[in-house]
């Protein structure tokens, strides 16, 4: 394998300036591009084994075809003078989930989302065109820094992703695969059972759950099933059975939980069956750049819900545009009982208000006529009669029969309008002397 240094140059216009990393397949180095003074990566393969160099020459043409913003761009590609083969990929500023999560432990559930849901956007696209990531894991997505200090989720290594069929590639059939039976590819605490047991029987589905072991492992702490290599990983699934994430993080909403949950389920007809199901159940905890992404990925796999696609979130949806029925009004024959009966009411008032001023009225003259015969029967008592005159002008003359000596205090007379009080004439006495 080509020995990298810094200050090497490759093909004769990189110059590499430093080691960004290296694995159990290739070497990534930080370079530049002399003539457009432009930084780039490079990534060389570290095994030269004819299976080795085909997976990588695929990943390359992959990478060309995905258009996502979540995803590496490739520049160039090309094979050394030792016929190690190399692709100049996009210089991405930043961290992956692998570091954020060492430092950090847990995360957020609305941080989770939003990774999450950015991985879902390349996968979809990987997906609608026929490949399978296979190696979904925390190292290999990578949050790029942009301007402004903006984070951006980008999905790395397709190296050892499966075409499903040609719509990836035009000369690779349907199954083609570079894996042999038996033949195990990937990170261990975050491959479903079926890849444990062969990469080759895999399909979108893996992906999927490998989706979920990173939505348990970004707010749980752990992943979902652990074991020092993958027949321990997989005795564990068959022994000891999926912990529940509210055991481990008990903040974390039931909701989002039992999505996580279903994506980890042995038997993958129990998944979601596409990543746009999955996004789709995301959408509660989705920020606002997070529903965008969610509409992205379901006209990427051409999707449809019954209703509205986000009606948890409140996005505007081509299907929430669609006005809703007027509530149907309620017929105006209603108010014609009320009104009719609000006039009645007022006339019975008016009439009975009436009727008892009438009869204040008439009470004086009634109650002379019911005094007998020692009363009055004139209309009104006259000031003719022997009644004392009161000293003073203000109340109004009284009526009294002449006493030699004491005589009654008249009642006197309210002028209140509503009401007039009842006047009973006391009877004159006979003149003394006179018979």
């Amino acid at each position: 394998m080509f020995e990298v240094s810094a200050g090497q140059l490759v093909a004769g216009k990189y110059r590499i300036d430093g080691l960004m990393g290296s694995g159990g397949m290739g070497v990534v180095v930080a370079a530049t591009h002399l003539e457009l003074d432009q930084r780039v990566a490079i990534k060389f393969l570290r095994d030269v084994s004819p299976d080795a160099i085909a997976r990588f020459q695929r990943e390359a043409r992959l990478l060309v075809r995905l258009k996502s913003s979540h995803v590496a761009r490739v520049f160039d590609v090309g094979t050394l003078d030792d016929e190690t083969p190399y692709i100049v990929m996009e210089h991405l500023d930043g961290e992956d989930l692998a570091t954020v999560i060492s430092a950090r432990q847990k995360l957020p559930v609305g941080e989770t989302v939003d990774y999450i849901l950015q991985a879902c956007e390349a996968v979809a696209e990987a997906h609608a065109l026929g490949m399978v990531h296979r190696d979904l894991k925390p190292a290999n997505l990578f949050l790029a820094v942009g301007p402004g200090g903006t984070k951006t989720l980008k999905v790395l290594d397709f190296g050892v992703s499966k075409v499903l069929d040609d719509r990836a590639t035009g000369d690779t059939p349907r199954g083609g695969d570079l894996t042999h039976e038996g033949m195990s590819l990937g990170s261990p605490g975050y491959m479903s059972p079926e890849q444990i047991t062969s990469a080759r029987d895999v399909d979108e589905r893996s992906d999927i759950f490998s989706l979920g072991a990173l939505l348990y492992r970004l707010v749980a702490g752990t992943t979902p099933y652990r074991g020092k290599n993958a027949v321990s990983i997989l005795a564990s699934m068959a022994t000891e059975g999926l912990t529940p994430v509210r055991t481990l993080a008990p903040e974390v909403p039931e909701e989002f939980a039992a999505i996580a949950e279903r994506c980890l389920a042995q038997d993958k007809a129990a998944r979601y069956p596409t990543v746009a199901h999955l996004a789709h159940a995301l959408a509660p905890w989705a920020t606002r750049r997070g529903r965008v992404l969610i509409e992205q990925i379901l006209a990427t796999l051409n999707v449809t819900f019954d209703g509205d696609a986000l009606d948890a979130t409140a996005a505007k949806s081509p299907k929430a545009a669609v006005p809703e029925k007027p509530a149907p009004a309620k017929p105006r024959a209603l108010a014609i009982p009320q009104t009719v009966m609000i006039v009645a009411v007022t006339v019975v008032v008016v009439v009975a208000g009436s009727a008892t001023c009438r009869a204040l009225r008439s009470a004086p003259a009634a109650d002379g006529a019911a005094s007998g015969s020692s009363a009055i029967t004139t209309p009104a008592p006259t000031p003719s009669l022997s009644a004392t005159p009161t000293p003073t002008p203000t109340p109004p003359p009284t009526l009294a029969a002449t006493e030699p000596t004491t005589a009654p205090a008249a009642p006197s007379l309210d002028p209140a309008p509503t009401s007039r009080p009842k006047i009973t004439p006391t009877p004159l006495a006979r003149p003394r002397g006179k018979r």
